[in-house]
């Protein structure tokens, strides 16, 4: 970048000799300012986010101090900077992603880690979801209650399946009565199920609730519990006669993972034996690429649609099913552990406090058959144990995806994406194409490149991408001595034009209205004979036995 920086600057010394009247010593004073400025601009994109020497740049003036500035402040950039701050040791580092509601990447990244094998991945890498798994346990769940409303729904009973009828009647820690668990308890981490890593149909059966469900959430294994009811539900289908079906997987590929034109997407074998018995684990057992986890996102994006524009879910369920907070009383949490839960003991698998150093992300959020719900529901997704995350927002029109194997992640990549993805998806946005609707039929409709020939805004236009020319990915690479980023050029690189706003795409209120009678549906547990209020009536009975 350095070397570059130097030839424009001998490039602009050569044409202000060929261009300077004779015996005219004024260096550069008849040179067009256009053309100076543009090789000058080529010098700074050079540059870029190498790291290289501001020295390099002396004397090429204040325009391309701004522009210096103008990309250090740029919210990818920044990102970029975040991710590679610290060195990790994740095999294959990080791949990211940004894409539209037509399916049309926007920008992505890469970027190495400091692992001992420093590859690079791309978006055909595999990498283990571990919790982020349950974004395609609730789509698959959803699937089944928008194909078979009648027979599968929020407010069934488990028990009420064909094989599942003893799991009923669960005791539940401090309560004398027993609890039966819906569907809308497994999907929404409201059932009171403890926590546990290897667990069977059988083992569950015998379980004691930490609260009575529906009154309370923790994070819990009902994810895990429905990918096993989904397989059982399905085997018993007419569709599936004549089809060698037997697993959670086998279930999964055949109504959700071939339907979506997902390829690199499967149960581990190994996370298998590590988090459950009975068959495969719904809730963190699947490997996704970025390419296939990224389709999931498109599909939440257009809340149920692919982009060829077939309906795998009505919009209206979506709305209901996965935009608002479906949490008790519309309460938001930072690690998804009641706020009324007992003390951290073996009864509810929070020894230590193991569940909410597990659920913390940086915010508040709310949960739905999906996934988590931020900021109003203008954005669901989720990240999982290994910081492989998925995050859709409403508001900007975008989809991102982000792959990686880190555990410790102490590049707080999850606490700077929670905190800053709007504005990284705002800042990837056309500036001059406007916004685009459904009758937009333009070549590519949705991906464009913006590219300036000169200098100011004027000399900038913004196209339809058609070729590698355009700046449309980061690269990031670490070793002992040094950190580098290729990343952004404010004079070459792609944007995204966001769908119009419309009646019909404006985000629902982040509670649903119509909830509280919902959930009296699901078996809601009156609020005269909640534990709280319990215990009160017990004192006061006690007091007046006293007193008589």
């Amino acid at each position: 970048a350095i070397r570059e920086s130097r030839n424009h600057q001998q490039q602009i010394e050569l044409l202000s000799r060929e261009n300077r009247p004779n015996g005219s010593e004024t260096d550069g004073a008849h040179l067009p300012a256009g053309l100076v400025e543009r090789v000058k601009i080529g010098a700074d994109d050079g540059l870029n986010s190498t790291g290289a020497s501001v020295g390099a740049m002396e004397g090429c003036g204040k325009n391309k101090a701004k522009l210096r500035k103008r990309r250090r402040d740029h919210p990818i950039v920044q990102f970029n900077q975040q991710v590679t701050g610290v060195k990790f040791g994740g095999f294959a580092g990080m791949f990211y992603s940004f894409s539209t509601s037509e399916g049309e990447e926007a920008w992505s990244g890469t970027i190495q880690s400091s692992h001992l094998v420093r590859t690079l991945s791309d978006r055909t890498s595999v990498f283990p979801l571990a919790s982020a798994s349950k974004l395609y346990t609730g789509f698959a769940a959803m699937l089944t209650m928008e194909r078979k409303p009648l027979l599968f729904y929020p407010a069934k009973f488990i028990h009420e399946f064909k094989g599942w009828e003893t799991l009923r009647d669960f005791p539940v820690h401090g309560w004398k009565g027993r609890a039966n668990l819906t569907i809308h308890h497994l999907l929404t981490h409201t059932s009171g199920l403890p926590f546990g890593m290897r667990m069977s149909k059988a083992d569950i059966e015998g379980q004691t609730l930490f609260f009575w469900p529906g009154t309370q959430y923790g994070y819990t294994l009902g994810h895990r519990v429905l990918g096993w009811l989904l397989r059982d539900f399905w085997l018993q289908q007419p569709e599936v006669e004549g089809l060698d079906l037997q697993t959670v997987g086998d279930i999964y590929k055949w109504l959700m993972f071939d339907e979506l034109g997902l390829t690199g997407t499967s149960f581990k074998s190994l996370a298998n034996h590590l988090f459950g018995w009975e068959g495969d684990a719904g809730d963190a057992a699947i490997e996704s690429t970025a390419e296939d986890f990224m389709k999931l996102a498109v599909v939440a994006l257009r809340k149920g649609s692919l982009p060829t524009g077939k309906v795998l879910i009505s919009e209206h369920n979506w709305n209901k099913w996965a935009m608002p907070n479906l949490l008790p009383s519309c309460n938001l949490s930072k690690d998804l552990v009641s706020w009324q839960g007992p003390p951290s003991s073996w009864k509810n698998g929070n020894v230590a406090g193991v569940k909410e150093t597990v659920m913390r992300q940086s915010g508040e959020y709310g949960w739905n058959y999906f996934g988590a719900t931020y900021f109003g529901s203008q954005e669901i997704g989720w990240c999982g144990f290994f910081s492989s995350c998925l995050r859709v927002s409403y508001v900007a029109d975008v989809a991102f995806v982000m792959m990686q194997r880190d555990v410790a992640d102490l590049k707080r990549s999850k606490p700077h994406l929670n905190t800053n993805f709007d504005t990284m998806a705002r800042s990837l946005q056309c500036k001059q194409t406007g916004c685009r609707n459904k009758t937009d039929r333009r070549p590519h409709p949705s991906v464009f490149c913006h590219t300036c020939t000169g200098p100011g805004n004027g000399s900038c236009v913004e196209k339809p991408q058609h070729d590698s020319q355009c700046k449309q990915r980061s690269h990031g690479a670490q070793n002992v001595f040094l950190r580098s980023v290729s990343s952004w050029l404010s004079r070459n690189h792609s944007c995204y034009v966001p769908r119009c706003p419309s009646e019909k795409h404006l985000v629902p209120h982040s509670c649903w209205s119509g909830f509280e009678v919902y959930r009296d549906k699901i078996g809601r547990t009156p609020d005269w004979a909640s534990a709280k209020c319990m215990h009160t009536l017990t004192l006061l009975l006690l007091c007046a036995a006293y007193l008589t």
